[in-house]
């Protein structure tokens, strides 16, 4: 690249990351697409550093010379960077597959709505990303890739009531459309003709679907198990706390960016590095955390691979929670519950204490309360107010089968299981 060469002459090193993302988006609404659009979104990411002092910019498209000269400037101004390390690693790939065949959206469409059987309508976006990154940096390291990434969430109506199903992957043949049309019609045909309530603020058994518990367990990688809040002190863990039982002994979770199935999969991320496997929790022991270069040198760990949007900070590019051996079938997982609540869908996801973990959680479409193991309502207003600590201690049965989910409102995509909790706070 010019633009490294130029920097090379101004600085002790530099790192180039150019992005570009070609968006294909099929919205439906009524049953119907409505929009069949495609955009690009091209970025620039510079990382500097002279001695010890250390910057970055990113930048729409290319930078100018202003914005490089302003970046020089800010670079000499500043202190040293307790966390620098210098700019090495292993010999990058070239790795580019083939872009999927947009034109096969509409099909994902017409297969989800036709599956939804009951309903009154469906809505909803399916959305193909061909991801296109190319790396160098001032010790001739360079490399490139290529991948697709798809995901598909449909929300489906009957009266008043609503659910929503999610699907991920990265080819367009991973999208099980048809599941999507299914699992809504079956969540749907539950809450029908069942009476509304409202709860007041209590503990409760509760039963999460794979949408609820990988958000939830994609937000605590962000900020527990992320070296860069082990480093600032923000985490409840420290380095201590590796190999200490934190969590239920059912509860497994894999940081997987490195595996290929993965929606969020990459070959290497802005520092170079190729993501490794992470198992953060072990059978509920504390076994990891994801880190880029330089939080993995503060803390005298191994970098993992996870600087995936930046140098500032690590984060999760896919989540993985290891399924257990409970029933796969949703009945079969009320029946499990036996009293408490059944939350399908959540967003507004707010930390009041990230140290603590204490949290709350909205639920989004239908909740059900469940008594002797069967649906007796339909409850309005359900929010999860309580601890990350006691979602993680009190997780009593992971369903046998896990689901590959996201959409835009969760902190990165997940494989995850149904999991049932004991004893978690619930409010409107």
């Amino acid at each position: 690249m010019i633009l490294l060469k130029i920097l090379q002459r101004h600085v002790d090193e530099a790192v180039v990351v150019k992005t570009r993302i070609r968006n294909y988006m099929v919205r439906f609404a009524n049953d119907e697409i409505t929009v069949f659009k495609n955009w690009d979104v091209e970025n620039t990411y510079i990382y500097l550093a002279k001695g010890r002092k250390t910057t970055s910019l990113s930048v729409t498209g290319t930078p100018d010379f202003v914005q490089i000269e302003e970046a020089m400037k800010r670079l000499a101004s500043l202190p040293e960077d307790p966390l620098y390390v210098p700019v090495e690693g292993p010999r990058l790939p070239t790795r580019r597959e083939p872009p999927e065949d947009f034109e096969k959206l509409p099909d994902l469409v017409k297969k989800a709505v036709d599956s939804a059987a009951g309903v009154e309508r469906s809505a909803g976006v399916v959305n193909l990303a061909y991801v296109e990154v190319e790396y160098e940096d001032s010790t001739g390291r360079g490399g490139q890739y290529a991948v697709n990434r798809v995901y598909m969430t449909m929300r489906s109506f009957l009266g008043e009531l609503s659910a929503t199903a999610t699907t991920a992957g990265r080819r367009v043949a991973d999208i099980k459309a048809e599941k999507l049309g299914e699992e809504n019609s079956q969540l749907l045909s539950l809450a029908k003709g069942l009476p509304q309530r409202r709860i007041e603020h209590t503990k409760a058994d509760l039963l999460l679907s794979p949408l609820v518990f990988g958000h939830l367990v994609g937000g605590l990688m962000h900020f527990w198990t992320n070296g860069s809040e082990v480093v600032a002190n923000s985490s409840r863990y420290t380095k201590e706390d590796v190999g200490r039982q934190v969590a239920s002994e059912l509860l497994t979770v894999v940081e997987k960016t490195y595996d290929e199935s993965a929606h969020g999969y990459v070959p290497f991320d802005f520092e170079g590095t190729p993501p490794r496997p992470v198992e953060v929790y072990s059978r509920g022991v504390l076994s990891g955390f994801i880190h880029t270069r330089r939080t993995a040198h503060a803390l005298g760990m191994e970098p993992t691979g996870h600087a995936l949007y930046g140098w500032a900070s690590p984060v999760p590019g896919h989540v993985e929670v290891a399924p257990g051996d409970g029933p796969a079938d949703l009945g079969a997982l009320l029946a499990d519950l036996r009293n408490g609540f059944y939350i399908h869908n959540n967003w507004y996801t707010r930390y009041q204490n990230v140290k603590t973990g204490q949290f709350s959680t909205v639920g989004r479409d239908i909740a059900l309360e469940v008594k002797d193991g069967k649906p007796v309502a339909v409850v309005k207003y359900i929010r999860i107010a309580d601890t990350m600590e006691n979602i993680v201690k009190n997780v009593a049965e992971l369903s046998k089968a896990s689901n590959q989910v996201y959409w835009w409102d969760m902190p990165a995509p997940a494989n995850a299981p149904y999991a049932i909790i004991r004893q978690i706070g619930v409010t409107t």
